[in-house]
């Protein structure tokens, strides 16, 4: 399956704003429903991103779009072991005066139900019942989107450390995508199993 519409987006791609989700006009009869979701974890990978959506039977051209957002006054913590993974895994959690570097991905609304079973909706990582305002790079709109958290009932009060490969897949990703070097540096800091 092609991967190549999840890319970098200039600032001549428009997303447009709102709690409802967007239905893209001018396609006729096969108009499509469309929704976003904010990712700072292993979905900001390309690869662990598309081998999900290819293991999972599900079609790459879903993810319709993705472009780098940022998220106020939030912050990672290490609080979630997973099971699956055998470390623990990104999770964020609110902090005045922090920011949180991801990537905006606008996906065919369809979509979101097979995120939500990825992520465990609504028992380990939830979204909640509203979107939160995330800030695209290229231009500066606010997005409207689903942010999953792991639920508290889930987290550990001490911190659950990542493995050396899993901060590499999220290292690599806010390489590739081009965040900012001091903020990726910042993530080469945090301490592994």
């Amino acid at each position: 399956m092609a991967f190549e519409h999840v890319r970098k987006l200039g600032s001549s791609n428009s997303f447009r704003t709102g709690a409802s989700p967007v239905v893209i006009e001018g396609w006729g009869e096969n108009s499509m429903a469309t929704d976003f979701v904010f990712v700072y974890g292993a979905n900001m990978s390309r690869s662990e991103l598309r081998s999900w959506l290819e293991g999972s039977g599900h079609d790459s051209s879903l993810v319709l779009s993705a472009q780098i957002a940022t998220l106020s006054g939030y912050d990672y913590v290490w609080n979630y072991y997973s099971r699956g993974r055998g470390c623990g895994t990104a999770n964020l959690e609110p902090k005045e005066n922090s920011t949180v570097w991801g990537i905006l991905l606008e996906i065919d609304e369809s979509l979101l139900k097979e995120f939500d079973r990825k992520e465990g909706h609504p028992y380990f990582y939830s979204r909640g019942t509203k979107r939160v305002p995330v800030k695209t790079v290229s231009n500066g709109q606010v997005v409207q989107a689903w942010l999953y958290l792991a639920e508290s009932n889930k987290t550990a009060a001490k911190d659950v450390r990542p493995s050396r490969e899993y901060k590499g897949v999220l290292v690599s990703a806010a390489e590739y995508w081009g965040f900012p070097e001091e903020y990726i540096e910042r993530m080469r800091q945090w301490d592994t199993q």
